[in-house]
């Protein structure tokens, strides 16, 4: 069988939670809808591998989104909150940046059921739709109302989920087996300070002679962005036994798929629609490190790897990087 081949038996009905709520997020409110989700899904045969809480801004929804899909790769990924009409309510906003493909269907039937309890179930702006292997749908922030549009498409929603997870050996990633090495940007990240861990963020640009503008480490010529492989963080989680996000090693650009301390200096990579080139395997950590103070160890001297930028692009967590020469 394909690496990348799922029979019915095979598919994980994974899912995730996110609460929106900018009370919630600063511990001034119990949230209650994002435990009574969780409860429904469990009740209707799902898994939930993960639950968070975050406030009404968009760039963190749109990092919650893009870590449950591209990092924890949940089938399914529920929000909670944020879908009405106050200036603050803008996950309807954060779904449809990240998404790949819009799913019209669900957000119209949800509100075709509430109608049928409330007229005021026009009023929600919920979106959904898939990226990559994941269906993300919105939902209220009240419990009842969470639950009673969840109830709706439930059947529907995992029916769907079935025929995305059974097409993801057609249609994900590149494949290892033919063509120069390649694999997958699984994040990106960026920091104001150097010596400091960065923070996800939707995508990044990257520019000729400068590196990522807004990056700490923006124009340094050979070491303008930094690469580390997402399954090297898996090792150091396991000994630290603890879940790192991305960033924590201070790297721009999280990978999957490639093995980047075996890359030369010299290797161009074409990392989203830019073309970077390898100028320094590992580093050597500077005294008093926050890094590994904050980690216990930091992987990045012997695993990370730097490159300089050769032509201006972008990137975003599941571009493709892939080695040119």
């Amino acid at each position: 069988m394909k690496k990348n081949e799922k029979t019915s038996q095979e598919i994980r009905y994974t899912a995730a939670v996110i609460t929106v709520s900018d009370k919630g997020a600063r511990g001034e409110r119990v949230d209650a809808s994002g435990p009574a989700l969780e409860a429904l899904l469990t009740e209707n045969g799902w898994e939930v591998i993960f639950r968070t809480i975050v406030p009404d801004e968009r760039e963190q929804i749109e990092a919650a989104l893009l870590r449950c899909a591209d990092e924890l790769d949940a089938a399914l990924i529920l929000t909670t909150g944020g879908t009405g009409f106050s200036v603050r309510d803008v996950t309807p906003e954060a779904t449809l940046a990240v998404i790949e493909r819009e799913v019209r269907g669900i957000p119209e039937a949800m509100r075709a059921a509430s109608m049928q309890i409330t007229p005021k179930g026009c009023l929600s702006r919920s979106a959904a739709g898939i990226r990559g292997g994941s269906l993300i749908v919105n939902l209220p922030g009240s419990v009842k109302a969470a639950r009673e549009n969840i109830e709706a498409v439930i059947s529907p929603v995992r029916h769907g989920v079935e025929i995305l997870r059974r097409s993801l050996s057609d249609t994900e990633g590149p494949s290892p087996d033919c063509g120069p090495a390649s694999g997958l940007v699984r994040a990106v990240c960026i920091s104001a300070e150097k010596g400091t861990g960065k923070h996800a963020v939707p995508y990044i640009d990257l520019k000729v002679d400068l590196g990522i503008p807004g990056d700490a480490h923006a124009g340094k010529w050979h070491r303008q962005i930094s690469l580390l492989a997402r399954e090297d963080v898996r090792e150091m989680e396991e000994l630290l036994k603890r879940t790192l996000e991305p960033g924590e090693f201070a790297e721009n650009i999280l990978t999957e798929g490639i093995v980047l301390p075996e890359l030369p200096v010299g290797t161009k990579l074409r990392v989203g629609t830019a073309l970077c080139e390898v100028t320094q395997i590992g580093k050597e950590c500077h005294q008093g490190c926050e890094i590994q103070k904050q980690t216990g160890k930091c992987v990045m001297p012997t695993r990370g790897i730097f490159a300089r930028v050769l032509e201006d692009g972008s990137a975003k967590a599941g571009d493709v990087i892939q080695v040119v020469s």
